[in-house]
């Protein structure tokens, strides 16, 4: 692997983390409620030490109860897209720097063809993995960046047109940004300033000016850290704002159908998100608490239903459920639905699988090491459509046509293994 960058001395900052890697990299002492990131929690079974993907005939819960567990289509692999058919081949797994906590997709040389970038948690950086076009990546780049990177977003913060990334980094008081050169390659970590410990970080235009502003969810502190851009890759003063305890992810979306972005949170110390929706000046308002489910993990934002107005779903870790919340496309919600999904669900991500028109909820689940599909079945029920096997500890995945076919594939971070693995679809 190569190596870019180098950390800038006097850059780190010493703090106390409740979760995950120390500043080296090492495995911190798990706690009664959680345990560390790039370890099993369970000894596996046979099947579980398989990185080969492939889907799992043996299930539980609500995918035991599922005729549809496994693919269900049987004309996968005539090139045709078929409506109702799941079709993934087996992972194809792929050597990243350690520990990967968080995973993006993204054309990083503007040459339509998409890649792969991880936040490495054991490394301090970024594993850059550029792609063929067919699902193959060239071996990855490390990116240094700040103490233990736990999270990683892509956007446009001058005006080159060229992909920049930014480093959530919570053993430091700052994010990390990167500029792309156009061709994969990035400059050194430039460090910008959050609250203390930041584990998230999104890039998004908050004030409608054509630059990227990136928000920072900072566990430590309980906030998040809003930096606008200037357009020639500077950014404005800190503005800072409280949400609940521990807050672990986080999405920018619109909300309420205003067409200003807004912010949601995942609070994983209080089972809650906040809420706080855009000015389109560039603030953001007083955040809005609502509970979702047991230590939310991760957040995402979609149209789950195909009703063309924004929903929330969480990963709650502690009661293996998907909590969805339904927009009334005003900024409220419906009441809250739970979704078993097996257990220890860290990762969630909305895709259309099946060509039907209405999004599959994808889920990583941390304990059984496993990527599971689930249907809209009817009106507010889900079923299993198919489950995978992947490396240890998966934490993240992201989806996108990998290959040009006009079908998603889906790329799942695997911390216990230094790993991601790729599913190709084969419609």
């Amino acid at each position: 692997m190569r190596t870019i960058g180098v950390l800038p001395l006097g850059m780190m900052f010493a703090v106390a983390m409740s979760h995950g890697c120390g500043d080296d990299g090492g495995m911190a002492t798990p706690t009664d409620d959680d345990t560390t990131e790039g370890e099993q929690t369970t000894a596996p079974s046979a099947a579980d030490t398989s990185t080969g993907g492939g889907p799992v005939a043996t299930t539980t819960g609500e995918d035991a109860e599922s005729s549809e567990t496994g693919p269900p289509g049987t004309t996968c692999g005539n090139g045709m897209i078929e409506v109702d058919e799941l079709c993934l081949f087996d992972a194809v797994d792929f050597a990243v720097d350690m520990v990967p906590s968080d995973v993006v997709i993204a054309d990083l040389q503007g040459d339509g063809v998409l890649d792969i970038v991880t936040a490495a948690v054991g490394a301090n950086g970024h594993s850059i993995m550029l792609g063929d076009g067919k699902g193959g990546f060239a071996d990855p780049t490390l990116l240094l960046g700040g103490s233990g990177t736990r999270g990683v977003a892509v956007g446009h913060f001058d005006q080159d047109d060229i992909l920049d990334l930014a480093g959530a980094n919570p053993g430091t008081e700052y994010v990390a940004v990167y500029y792309g050169d156009g061709k994969g390659g990035f400059s050194m970590q430039m460090p910008v300033g959050a609250a203390s410990g930041p584990r998230a970080v999104e890039i998004a235009d908050l004030d409608d000016d054509g630059w990227g502003d990136f928000v920072a969810a900072s566990e430590i502190s309980g906030d998040i850290t809003v930096r606008r851009g200037d357009g020639k890759g500077g950014f404005g003063e800190a503005e800072v704002y409280p949400v609940g305890p521990e807050p672990y992810d986080l999405v920018i979306a619109d909300i309420d159908g205003d067409e200003v972005l807004d912010v949601a949170v995942a609070n994983q110390a209080e089972d809650t998100i906040s809420v706080l929706h855009g000015t389109g000046s560039g603030t953001l308002s007083e955040e809005e608490r609502i509970v979702v489910g047991a230590s939310p993990r991760a957040i995402i934002a979609g149209d789950a239903n195909g009703d063309g107005i924004t929903d929330l779903l969480t990963a709650n870790f502690d009661d293996n459920e998907v909590g969805l919340l339904h927009g009334d496309g005003k900024g409220g919600f419906q009441d809250l639905q739970q979704h078993f999904v097996g257990r220890e669900p860290y990762g969630v991500a909305l895709a259309d699988m099946t060509a039907d028109g209405v999004p599959e909820i994808l889920v990583v689940r941390r304990e059984t090491a496993e990527m599971a599909v689930y249907g809209l079945e009817t009106e507010g029920v889900y079923g299993a459509l198919g489950v995978y096997l992947v490396p240890l500890n998966p934490l993240a995945l992201d989806v996108a046509d990998l290959d040009g076919d006009g079908s998603p594939d889906v790329v799942v971070a695997a911390a216990g293994a230094n790993a991601v693995s790729v599913f190709m679809s084969f419609p």
